[in-house]
């Protein structure tokens, strides 16, 4: 009995992921507004019943694409483990998502795959229109937030980032300049991931 609970519970979750997948690339293609329902649910290869197990409505289904694009994006970008501790190397993970992004990866880069999204302008358009978007938008933010303040004290405890700024606010301008990178990409403005990373590394440093 536990290992039918178990592929069921597998077959669900595979059927979600599918859904989200299917919208993720519809919403990349054609907009957030141009796919239908039925369009997604036949890329993705399920019905609409299987649609409503899963998701109480487009709103719904809004929310866990953005949460799945912008998370996965996060996760690639703030370290875990021991490397969490290190900002440098939190840095050094965005600038190569953001050269990754641009085409511009380093010889033999595989660790930071992005995932195809809708553009940020599009993101930024459903946040306005939905309540329940901007909620988890805004929660997701917090948490970036919260685990560049946690690595920021780190290194202001252990010297090597300066000690007269507070965490919370450079959690802050860092995720305002990931923002602003995101939106420049969708304007087109060139972008130097090895010039971003070495501004932003002298900002914190310590003094000599």
């Amino acid at each position: 009995m536990p290992l039918d609970t178990g592929r069921r519970a597998a077959a669900k979750q595979e059927t979600r992921d599918a859904l989200i997948a299917a919208a993720l690339a519809e919403f990349a293609e054609r907009g957030l507004d141009a796919p239908s329902l039925d369009a997604i649910c036949a890329r993705a290869g399920y019905t609409r019943g299987a649609f409503y197990v899963h998701f109480r409505d487009r709103d719904d289904l809004m929310v866990a694409v953005v949460e799945h694009a912008l998370g996965s994006f996060l996760e690639a970008v703030l370290a875990s483990g021991d490397e969490a501790h290190d900002l440098e190397h939190t840095v050094d993970r965005f600038a190569a998502a953001l050269a990754h992004t641009l085409g511009q990866p380093a010889a033999g880069d595989t660790t930071l795959p992005l995932p195809a999204t809708v553009s940020f302008a599009r993101v930024l358009e459903g946040i306005a229109r939905s309540p329940a978007l901007r909620e988890r938008f805004g929660e997701l933010l917090a948490m970036a937030r919260d685990r560049l303040a946690e690595v920021t004290v780190r290194g202001q405890r252990a010297g090597t980032l300066r000690a007269d700024v507070a965490p919370e606010q450079v959690a802050f301008l860092l995720i305002s300049l990931a923002l602003g990178i995101m939106a420049g990409l969708d304007a087109g403005i060139p972008m130097d991931p090895a010039a971003a990373r070495a501004a932003v590394l002298t900002l914190l440093a310590r003094p000599a």
